[in-house]
């Protein structure tokens, strides 16, 4: 056997997690044309180039279940705070939003988000075209967001659909999934996912269980009503036969930390009637969202215009301080705005911003969203730490950022985003696993095998001959999230490599500027 002639890559010297829950074995990998060929003893091989890493873990890339990076993919398709996490697969299109289809109502509002962006495609396989000409360093598996769906056909109106309306969004969906969609997300706390009703959701759901997809949701409460809006996406499961991901299940609020064990309760009921149900979560006790989802809900009736004006009324004012009931505006950190005039509230929370004006906390938090158009994201905190490591010990947890792909350059370096961004993968395998709620073998299968099986990727997530080369090489005493809530655009530490179908896209943890990535076949 001459040199070379073997594989176009082999890594030697590592401990082999392969994704399955198993226990770490060595053994050795060989790749060539973006599969794995061989997994056992290779010392008698050679190839094009021989990674060397003893003491480091290889395991398969990292599957990111809940990632919005539809449209931050083609302001810069380096993926950097993904790749360099050890990212090799984003699950777009979730909360109810996806890059396509894009019609009405909604394709005005998704131009007016995305300024950077020239969005020339309405559907799917536009879209997928437009990613694919331009390359990108990660694999995408595309959902549909049910909010493009309504908002396309009806807009942002809080009604029924009618036969005509229903029929229009049966078949834009139908599109969708002919284009390659995995299934369907829901965003039920935002407009206009948050003025749809059961029957609505189930006559879509039934589609996407018929093509075998998932039905992925962020709930329709997350505090003090979450253990009904669980059972409401049970229910909906239940009827329509779809799989279920619930998206970063929490409780938020410490008055309903208590309610997570009542979510427990109706998830582990469903599964053992046989529903496939699941869950996500990142590791970290702050959400982050628009500021405006402090509003009432029925504020966003009509489009953001509408939306504007109500809050610029002072009459419609009066109605809105009286319905919100919040009492830790501490807890609200503004971290990204739109004008330049503003820019110093990014890191700051409400109860400050308005000591600085002078204001009641309501009046300040309407004027920033007049004065930035609504334009505003913010942290959000209040979720427990305890129940952090319970969810995340649950079997039918998986890993998921529920973030952006970021850049510490460029148009994606604005703000202060959340350190999830930056950091969600490193600090479950580093902080989490050293602490004990997870073992490295099953903080691996979470990212993994989990998330491959309960898409339907059987040739990802997984080291095996025939499986796609989608790897990561990590250092498991170095690795650990460097990002936090005050510097968050920080890269990890511990992540050596990073292979995106056979190419390598982290080398010694510096990104290559290849894009090997790929919009995933259904």
């Amino acid at each position: 056997m001459s040199p070379f002639e073997n594989y176009d890559l082999l890594i030697r010297g590592c401990r082999v997690i392969d994704g399955t829950g198993k226990p770490a074995f060595a053994a050795d990998v060989g790749v060539r044309d973006g599969r794995i060929v061989a997994v056992g003893d290779l010392r008698r091989t050679e190839a094009s180039r021989v990674i060397d890493s003893p003491g480091s873990v290889l395991c398969p890339g990292f599957i990111d279940i809940h990632s919005h990076s539809d449209f931050a993919i083609l302001i810069n398709p380096r993926a950097e705070s993904k790749v360099r996490q050890g990212v090799t697969t984003e699950v777009i299109g979730n909360c109810g939003s996806s890059a396509a289809p894009l019609c009405g109502e909604k394709l005005a509002r998704a131009r007016g988000q995305n300024k950077e962006l020239n969005i020339d495609w309405r559907t799917l396989g536009e879209y997928r075209k437009r990613v694919e000409e331009q390359g990108t360093a990660v694999n995408l598996v595309p959902l549909t967001g049910q909010g493009n769906i309504r908002a396309s056909v009806m807009g942002y109106d809080r009604r029924p659909p009618t036969r005509s309306e229903m029929s229009r969004m049966l078949a834009l969906l139908e599109q969708e999934i002919e284009e390659g969609s995995r299934g369907i997300s829901t965003g039920l706390v935002y407009p206009p996912g948050v003025f749809t009703g059961f029957s609505e959701l189930v006559k879509l759901l039934s589609r996407v269980a018929a093509s075998g997809g998932i039905y992925a949701t962020h709930l329709r409460n997350e505090s003090g009503r979450v253990e009904e809006a669980v059972e409401e996406a049970i229910r909906l499961s239940e009827e329509s036969g779809v799989s279920l991901q619930i998206s970063h299940l929490k409780a938020q609020g410490s008055r309903n930390w208590s309610r997570i064990d009542g979510c427990f309760q109706k998830i582990e009921a469903a599964r053992e009637r046989g529903l496939n149900v699941h869950c996500d979560r990142y590791p970290y006790i702050a959400s982050a969202t628009d500021l405006d989802i402090l509003l009432p809900d029925w504020t966003w009736e009509g489009g953001e215009e509408e939306e504007l004006r109500r809050i610029s009324d002072p009459s419609v004012r009066r109605r809105i301080r009286q319905e919100i009931i919040k009492d830790d505006w501490e807890s609200v950190v503004i971290s990204r705005v739109s004008t330049a005039k503003n820019r110093s509230l990014e890191g700051k929370n409400l109860e400050k911003i308005a000591v600085e004006r002078g204001l009641d906390p309501v009046d300040c938090f309407i004027d920033i969203l007049r004065e930035e158009r609504l334009k505003v994201e913010a942290l959000f905190f209040g979720m427990s730490p305890q129940n952090l490591d319970r969810i995340l010990r649950k079997p039918y947890c998986l890993i998921g950022s529920d973030a952006s792909a970021r850049a510490d350059y460029g148009p994606l370096s604005r703000g202060k985003p959340h350190p999830r961004t930056f950091g969600t993968f490193p600090r479950v395998l580093g902080i989490l696993v050293r602490r004990g709620p997870l073992s490295l073998e099953e903080a691996v299968h979470k990212m993994t095998g989990l998330p491959a099986r309960k898409l339907g990727l059987p040739h990802r997530g997984i080291i095996r001959e025939a499986a796609a080369a989608d790897l990561v090489i990590f250092n498991p005493d170095r690795i650990r999230d460097r990002a936090t809530y005050q510097e968050p655009k920080r890269y990890p530490e511990g992540i050596e490599y990073v292979l995106v179908n056979g190419e390598i896209v982290v080398d010694h943890g510096e990104h290559t500027g290849k894009l090997p990535g790929m919009v995933l076949e259904k």
